[in-house]
């Protein structure tokens, strides 16, 4: 394949509603995320949201008014116990998941679970293999990708224009270092929950899971957040054939110099994104560049989308390409990095078993 013969529309990546039956969502958890994307995505998608909750009862009140829901309330029984509602989209914080766990495992309709799927190796492992267990369909909304830039990615990826891959590697500089913010006080969220977007990211891309992880930290003086803001993450293949990196730094300052870029290399070309723009390169066309301009935007178009696969899921008796069982392998790579920083040794994920 040449660049000439390369091609790539916004229908091609930008994510849709599945063909077949939608499912009626109950939503627990009315916070900012879900009103600003779930919600809002779901309208768009047109798909039916029938009950929400929510243990803030102004926060109850504005979403049903918002969004005119049916059924509403702060008691989560106006979801589990519901008939109308036929998939339960858990869009709360993990330390809540696990309160509320007994119950949606009770209630036995199939969850879409808001990322980071839990804070602690052990806890993942435990939420999935009881949903397991229970024969509960658990997918993790592993949302970024279905962000019209990362699809554009991956479909560039298969097409074959890079040849076999040797490196993965992502960029990102950006500022959540805000003192008033939930996430100011949650330990290792720049690795646990934002960075886990883009560990996802690196096994969605290279379709591989690495062998080990080693990791490096740093706090900026006078830092609000109660860990470091900023690391980065090696990961490390046994096969010696692929390299991957996450370098996030979220304490950048100045919005002027924040900017995220994945760079992907195979044998026969390269490929360079942002939210903006993809480009590729060949071996064979040194000089060359061809640029995809990137239409739509991870928000809110990916909550559509991650909901889209788990509908899709059902409709073919298939397990979701997020389910829990397959997110546990993204959350071996960030427990790893979190126990290679503290402990200063690279980690193997064999060490984190289900």
């Amino acid at each position: 394949m040449n660049l000439d013969e390369l091609r790539l529309t916004p229908e091609d990546y930008r994510p849709k509603p599945p063909s077949g039956r939608h499912y009626r969502i109950g939503l627990i958890g009315c916070g900012g995320v879900a009103n600003a994307a779930h919600l809002l995505a779901y309208r768009d998608f047109g798909y039916e949201v029938v009950a929400c909750t929510d243990i803030d009862p102004a926060a109850v009140e504005s979403t049903q008014a918002r969004w005119g829901i049916e059924s509403a309330g702060t008691d989560p029984r106006v979801v589990l116990e519901n008939d109308q509602v036929e998939a339960i989209d858990l869009a709360v914080h993990p330390h809540a998941r696990l309160e509320l766990w007994p119950g949606l495992l009770a209630a036995g309709k199939p969850i879409l679970s808001q990322k980071p799927f839990a804070m602690t190796w052990e806890d993942a492992a435990w939420m999935s293999n009881s949903a397991r267990d229970a024969g509960v369909t658990l997918m993790i909304n592993q949302q970024a990708r279905w962000a019209p830039a990362h699809a554009a990615i991956k479909l560039l990826i298969d097409s074959g224009i890079c040849g076999p891959l040797f490196s993965v590697a992502h960029v990102r500089r950006s500022y959540q270092d805000q003192p008033d913010r939930w996430w100011r006080d949650v330990v290792n969220f720049n690795i646990v929950d934002h960075g886990v977007h883009f560990l996802d990211l690196i096994r969605h891309f290279s379709g591989r899971t690495p062998d080990a992880v080693s990791a490096t930290t740093a706090r900026m003086q006078g830092q609000n957040a109660v860990s470091p803001l900023s690391h980065t993450l090696a990961l490390h293949f046994d096969s010696g054939d692929l390299t991957a990196i996450d370098h996030f730094n979220n304490i950048v300052q100045s919005r002027a110099g924040q900017s995220e870029f994945w760079h992907i290399d195979g044998a026969e070309g390269s490929i360079s994104g942002s939210r903006e723009f993809v480009d590729v390169t060949r071996r064979d066309e040194p000089e060359r560049r061809l640029r995809f301009p990137i239409e739509g935007g991870w928000f809110p178009e990916a909550f559509g989308g991650s909901m889209g696969e788990l509908m899709a899921a059902l409709n073919e008796g298939r397990e979701p390409l997020t389910s829990s069982r397959d997110n546990l392998n993204t959350i071996r790579i960030a427990a790893a990095g979190v126990r290679s920083n503290d402990e200063g040794r690279t980690v193997r994920l064999e060490e984190f078993v289900a």
